[in-house]
């Protein structure tokens, strides 16, 4: 069935040796290709681990031969390939300061806008390594060829072979601990640690395993019945001891939800000084307002993580490195879009973007929203700042579908998130307005600036809301810290991250929010809360239903106030890591967990009851 060019034992022997180890050079080269551009530690990682992406690349190229059935054509592909991937690595890394991950790959058409905002600047080792690329691929020109197997029969025999080893592969690498075995500590949150520490490929590999979606341990439907059941009953008994009433609030007729990109204060992290001031109507805003922090999952980037939190009341700590929108979404959600429409609330979202951006556009339908307002519903002459619609603008049409409703009486919520002041701030025509004093650099004043213009648009969005006679409620809140050089933050707080307390950490987590609302709201200021709660406290400030999981997320809070990835605040005001929780707090996250686990994965198992208003 194959066919060898064999003049002679030796010969053949001989032959095969010197194949596989051309194959060997060129995984090394691989190898070297992806961190030599992409990883700033490599100098320091260790021999095993270097070795152990070399044998990973060598593994790749042989079933790459047992498919082609050509040695020379395995040698270009895996050059041009790996040369390739480097350079989008090290673009994706200079966008956002994170590696590129397999969430990238299930939402590429999001990773393409979001990398086209930056310029692509090639790097001297980018440079280096496109050189050293050219200079072999004319050498493999000169490759002799070698075909494992002639005729029908072989290379079926082959691509048969390849295919039972890749799904054997593949189950092994899903399903057993070889990374633990091997030493490896992945860190989902940070996977940039896991690349620098053992390689481009293997963390990639690593960080790849642990995406998918899995229910906590110990889960099952009934004992997650028996849960609700219980909480259903404690909330019952709550009520009926404290008396609660909420019929006689003042029920908006307007709600508007915002998540403003990247807004956040660079205040709480240490002394900022500017040349003017950078949100002096954020500031200022103290009538009929609820105003604080709200703890987010994510730095830098990954925008709809901190929107499904909102939306769902579900923490995105259940789900390190995915986002459900793309990955899990399959079946109708519950949300705050339902709780809103089953009160008779006109549903609208609004992001002046691409609609399919993460997935929108299907994960918007599958939870019940009616209308999806994207950049084609912009005029083309709406203001734009940085070739972004500008929050003055996206408020603009905020206004206009107010306006526009049917009735001014009707019930109308709207969730939006603004685009102004995403990260990229290189913008060569741009002029920042002011900048940091004893700090120089033309993004961060870039950035600060739009701040400002951000600061100013949302002084004319209140102003108007506070003549409109329709009672109105405006919750804002920002997604992320932006993606602005790790110097500014350590010459603001003295200290790097990675030498940060816990408190200290959770401060680069923490984004402003408010609500405010143009009737008498009882006013709070110095809150700290999380994403995760930031919906039922919009539900509870606008004195509306909701259902018995929302009643459980604000019991919740009694308890833990805050929570993200890195850890939580108890009611006593002490911060603590997942990892030294105390047994109650364990079990609380525990519950917490499979109750979001029923709400996001289950379809036919899903407890709509616990959920939802009915």
């Amino acid at each position: 069935m194959f066919h060898w060019k064999t003049p002679g034992k030796g010969a053949a022997g001989s032959k095969l040796l010197g194949y596989v180890l051309a194959l060997f050079a060129n995984s090394c080269f691989a190898f070297f290709a992806l961190d030599v551009v992409n990883n700033p530690d490599l100098a320091v990682m260790k021999i095993r681990y270097m070795l152990l992406n070399v044998l990973g690349i060598l593994l790749i190229s042989l079933l790459v031969l047992l498919w082609l059935n050509s040695f020379r054509r395995t040698m270009f592909t895996i050059l041009i390939f790996f040369t390739v991937i480097s350079l989008v690595f090290c673009h994706v890394y200079a966008s956002r300061g994170e590696p590129l991950q397999l969430i990238d790959v299930y939402a590429v058409g999001t990773a393409l806008e979001v990398s086209g905002e930056y310029p692509f600047e090639l790097t001297e080792q980018a440079a280096l390594m496109l050189n050293l690329s050219a200079v072999l691929f004319v050498l493999y020109l000169r490759l002799p060829e070698w075909k494992p197997a002639k005729g029908i029969r072989g290379k079926i025999g082959l691509r048969a072979g390849a295919a039972a080893c890749m799904i054997a592969g593949f189950f092994l690498y899903l399903n057993t601990n070889w990374n633990g075995n091997l030493g490896i500590t992945t860190d989902l949150w940070a996977p940039v640690k896991t690349y620098k520490e053992y390689g481009t490929e293997v963390g990639f590999f690593c960080v790849a395993k642990y995406m998918r979606l899995t229910p906590p341990d110990g889960y099952s439907v009934s004992d997650t019945e028996e849960l609700a059941e219980r909480i259903s009953e404690e909330l019952t008994s709550t009520e009926n001891e404290a008396g609660v009433e909420t019929g006689d609030r003042q029920k908006p007729v307007n709600v508007i939800a915002i998540m403003n990109e990247s807004w956040a204060d660079y205040r709480l992290l240490g002394d900022l000084q500017t040349t003017d001031e950078v949100m002096p109507f954020y500031d200022s805003m103290s009538e009929n307002t609820i105003k604080g922090s709200t703890l987010v999952c994510i730095r830098g980037g990954g925008t709809a993580k901190t929107e499904y939190e909102f939306l769902t009341g579900n923490s995105e700590k259940r789900f390190p490195g995915m986002v459900p929108y793309v990955s899990y979404y399959t079946h109708e959600q519950h949300s705050l879009f339902e709780i809103m429409a089953d009160q008779g609330y006109e549903i609208a979202a609004m992001h002046p973007n691409k609609g399919t951006n993460w997935n929108r556009n299907t994960a918007y339908s599958l939870m019940g929203v009616e209308n999806f307002y994207t950049i084609d519903d912009f005029p083309e002459d709406a203001r734009r700042v940085r070739a972004h619609i500008s929050d003055e603008a996206n408020y603009d049409a905020i206004i206009r579908l107010v306006e526009e409703k049917e009735s001014s009486s009707r019930p109308f919520f709207l969730f939006d998130i603004t685009m102004q002041n995403h990260g990229g701030y290189k913008a060569k025509k741009y002029e920042s307005t002011l900048s940091v004093s004893g700090y120089e650099d033309s993004t961060v004043d870039q950035y600060l600036s739009l701040l400002r213009e951000s600061d100013a648009a949302l002084e004319k969005l209140i102003r108007y809301f506070e003549e409109v006679d329709e009672p109105t409620m405006i919750l804002m809140f920002g997604d992320h810290y932006p993606d602005l050089p790790e110097e500014f933050t350590e010459y603001l707080t003295g200290k790097s991250y990675e030498d940060s307390t816990l408190e200290e950490k959770e401060l680069y987590y923490s984004t402003p929010f408010f609500i405010w609302a143009n009737y008498d709201l009882e006013e709070e200021t110095g809150v700290l809360t999380s994403t995760n709660y930031l919906g039922t406290l919009l539900l509870e400030a606008a004195g509306l239903d909701m259902p018995e999981y929302n009643q459980y997320l604000l019991q919740l809070m009694e308890q833990i106030p805050a929570l993200n990835h890195l850890g939580y605040r108890n009611s006593s005001g002490q911060w603590t890591a997942w990892s030294d929780a105390e047994e109650t707090e364990k079990r609380l996250e525990w519950e917490y967990e499979c109750l979001q686990y029923n709400n996001l994965a289950e379809k036919r198992k899903r407890l709509d009851w616990f959920f939802t208003l009915e």
